[in-house]
């Protein structure tokens, strides 16, 4: 009986591993299915120009964005209770790249100033800086933060001059303040007399956004000499936040016969500036790119690769392209080269190993409407230049912004007149790197620019 009990229990175990493996293996074989499936798609539904694939998920992330972040964009429109000129009222909308939840994150209808300008998103998505400016004599500017988690807005530097009559050896920001890649920084250049013929430099200034308090850089500039007036715009912090990148550029007369007819600027440099002791060292000049009358702007840092990425602007029907090299400006190197696009607003999705991705704009070339707007398709291609997608977007667009997680671009698109001669209203359009899906999240004159990717309260 013993023997027969042993004999039973070894066959019901030998069922029940056998049902078990069994369902094991079914269930395998459906997750791998799901996920084949899963890839296969993704890959049917974006255009892959060179079959590199640049527009995959880099983090997992989709469902994140969807719940964690939303868009924000700038919108200017009137308000009868609006107390600025001619009932102005500017508002910072976010909006869910669904097109749903649309809300207001900050309007200055109750302000005294005019919120003028945005200059961006913090790294950490939570602050925008920008620029309030009273509208009248321009006696008042400030740089200013506002907190997108509860619409708090604090002005950290003042360039205060409305109880002054002559404002003699007034000041303002010069450029496009910088943030730190901490969030805790911003970055400025100064002018002096910014209305005047004898505009001048009034040197860096950093400012702790919590603190407020301010340091400036006294950046030793006896490596360079130049006849005309020299500018140093901040563009970009390096990856430690040690060193600060800036494009120097010059201050140059217009002659005519003799007579000085106004001024101009032009980039020459871009120089890194220790922030502790001030000392500089060129990166690399504009005579590196083919001695065109050309300007270099938009900066990105890949970080942990340590390299920028930036366009080069010609003139005109010059060429434009995007470039990239190592922060000490070693390993120059052109990722694009389309004779017919003027490629240029390159914005990057910075990710922890070496397969960063670009997103930028190709402008029509030979003075279009679309060169005219600096607008055109939007492009994605991984940070070696492989893995070129197009977006085949209705309308002209500019100012791609890829989400935290990659899967989605932002961008804004334009709508014009019947005689392509006037922009008549614009819209906030998302691109689904997943799907392939490009849909309009919102539209309307009032629109007046797309910030960028903030994060939400929900």
């Amino acid at each position: 009986m013993n023997i027969k009990k042993i004999y039973i229990a070894i066959i019901i175990l030998a069922m029940v591993l056998f049902l078990s493996s069994s369902a094991l293996s079914k269930c395998s074989s459906s997750v791998e299915g799901n996920n084949a499936g899963e890839h296969g798609e993704e890959e049917s539904v974006v255009e892959d120009e060179s079959g590199d694939g640049a527009a995959d998920d880099r983090n997992g992330g989709g469902a994140e964005t969807e719940k964690d972040y939303q868009i924000a964009y700038f919108q200017v429109g009137s308000e009868e209770s609006s107390m600025h000129f001619e009932h102005r009222v500017a508002k910072i909308i976010a909006i869910n790249p669904d097109g749903n939840d649309e809300n207001i994150i900050y309007t200055d209808l109750n302000e005294k100033y005019d919120l003028s300008r945005i200059y961006g998103v913090s790294p950490d998505s939570s602050k925008i800086s920008c620029r309030f400016y009273e509208g009248g004599r321009g006696a008042y500017g400030s740089l200013s933060v506002i907190d997108v988690t509860n619409g708090e807005m604090k002005a950290v530097k003042e360039f205060d001059y409305t109880d002054s009559e002559s404002m003699d050896m007034m000041a303002d920001i010069y450029g496009r303040p910088v943030w730190s890649h901490d969030s805790k920084n911003i970055a400025y250049e100064t002018v002096i007399n910014p209305y005047a013929d004898n505009f001048s430099n009034g040197g860096i200034s950093i400012v702790n956004i919590d603190t407020g308090d301010i340091s400036e850089i006294d950046v030793n500039m006896e490596a360079f000499s130049f006849e005309n007036e020299v500018f140093l715009d901040p563009v970009l912090f390096s990856a430690d936040n040690g060193r600060l990148f800036n494009i120097l550029n010059t201050r140059n007369p217009k002659m005519e016969e003799g007579v000085v007819h106004g001024y101009f600027t032009r980039n020459e440099k871009l120089v890194a500036a220790d922030i502790s002791s001030g000392a500089a060292f060129e990166i690399f000049d504009i005579s590196q790119f083919n001695d065109m009358e050309a300007s270099f702007d938009n900066f990105n840092l890949f970080t942990q690769q340590n390299k920028i990425v930036f366009h080069v602007l010609g003139d005109f029907e010059e060429d434009s392209d995007i470039w990239i090299c190592d922060s000490d400006g070693s390993n120059l190197t052109r990722l694009t080269d389309d004779a017919e696009l003027r490629e240029q607003q390159p914005s990057i999705l910075d990710v922890p190993d070496s397969t960063g991705l670009i997103t930028y704009v190709g402008v029509g070339r030979y003075g279009t409407i679309a060169y005219d707007f600096n607008a055109g398709n939007i492009y994605i291609i991984n940070m070696d230049g492989s893995g070129k997608v197009k977006i085949d977007n209705e309308v002209d667009a500019s100012k791609p912004i890829f989400s935290p997680d990659g899967r989605y671009v932002a961008f804004i698109g334009y709508v014009f007149d019947e005689a392509l001669e006037n922009i008549q209203s614009r819209q906030i359009v998302v691109y689904d790197t997943w799907s392939g899906e490009i849909r309009i999240v919102a539209s309307g004159s009032g629109i007046f620019d797309l910030i960028g990717w903030i994060k939400t309260t929900n």
